[in-house]
């Protein structure tokens, strides 16, 4: 099941305007502080990386940007590693709709390495070092946001999986491109 255009999807666009809003109130109100300043667990993740697996690169990329916002606008860190980090998250789990067939194994550990590569330690790793003078902290930090993206990207994949292919799959997903079927009318 490969995702539907977007541009095209009604349905789509909407699952993915109540991820981003869901995910930016869970970005903003929902913060465990692990390393207050530096480090916080949050389920704003999920969302970000939810709306790449549903949506594919664009759609991880603009619920990534809203949950994102979200995160710049809660503070606690420097603003633009939750921007540009939610919207890596997004698209580290969206390159999986292009490369593999959905609820396979290899789409299921593009989507968990993507969202922990691309979305946790990447971001983390480059933004924070431009922050900070300790390159041994920036490591660790980046190694912890890359465990939580994992964490949070098989989340996505079950809530994906479970509750959204079972409740919109038939308006999101389709197996292939739409076909029209001719009657036989048989010979005049």
């Amino acid at each position: 099941m490969h995702s539907q255009s977007i541009d095209k999807n009604t349905v789509l666009l909407t699952t993915l305007a109540v991820l981003a809003a869901l995910g930016i109130v869970a970005r903003i109100f929902i913060r465990i502080p692990v390393i207050p300043g530096f480090f916080e667990l949050t389920p704003g993740f999920l969302f970000s990386e939810l709306g790449g697996i549903v949506g594919g690169i664009p759609g991880g990329l603009f619920v990534g940007a809203v949950v994102g916002i979200g995160g710049a606008l809660a503070g606690g860190e420097f603003p633009l590693l939750p921007m540009v980090g939610n919207m890596c998250l997004g698209l580290g789990t969206g390159i999986a709709v292009y490369l593999a067939r959905r609820n396979s194994v290899k789409f299921s550990l593009i989507a968990i390495l993507g969202g922990g590569i691309i979305g946790g330690f990447i971001p983390t790793m480059t933004i924070f070092a431009a922050v900070t003078d300790s390159l041994e902290l920036t490591f660790i930090l980046a190694i912890a946001d890359m465990i939580q993206a994992v964490i949070w990207a098989i989340a996505a994949i079950f809530v994906d999986r479970y509750i959204i292919q079972k409740i919109l799959g038939n308006y999101i997903y389709s197996d292939s491109s739409p076909t029209i079927e001719l009657l036989d009318m048989g010979s005049n």
